[in-house]
């Protein structure tokens, strides 16, 4: 088996967001990152390739535009509740309420906006928009938070 490797530092797989985990001592607080993704595919060689890089980059690139500069609010949020009231969004937990224009906000279906949720849900996205063929076995998307640390989720294929 082989497989490719896409370096998100190198290849301009980045965004910076916002977030919060309520209940978490110092990540409740409202605060933000630069992110980058890094992905690996492993699969049998067809026509000479594991997979395309191009058209893995192009849909982790607009998966990505979505989420930049905006506020990740899980859609089923542990401890957090929301409502949209005319373009804003009504955010409370624990015992911090703020308003958010609602164009600022990208929601997420996770329950806490953690790298390792993040890089579930990133992977999940990607197996929709790219066909990733019947040679592939496995996936590996990460998620870091600022270079040197990451979260990986792992996810067999076929």
């Amino acid at each position: 088996m082989m497989s490719i490797f896409i370096d998100g530092w190198e290849t301009n797989l980045k965004f910076s967001a916002a977030h919060f985990i309520p209940e978490h001592s110092k990540c409740r607080r409202l605060h933000g990152h630069d992110y980058a993704i890094d992905v690996k595919i492993y699969g049998e060689l067809r026509n000479g390739m594991v997979a395309d890089f191009v058209q893995i980059k192009k849909e982790l690139r607009t998966m990505l535009e979505e989420i930049d500069h905006k506020l990740i609010l899980p859609v089923d949020g542990e401890g957090i509740k929301f409502e949209k009231i005319g373009n804003n969004y009504s955010i409370r937990y624990e015992t911090f309420e703020m308003s958010i224009p609602g164009e600022f906000v990208y929601l997420c279906d996770v329950r806490h906006s953690s790298s390792e949720e993040l890089a579930r849900f990133l992977t999940g996205v990607l197996r929709k928009k790219v066909d990733l063929g019947d040679n592939l076995r496995k996936i590996e998307l990460s998620v870091y938070e600022g270079p040197g640390q990451k979260a990986t989720w792992e996810e067999e294929i076929g």
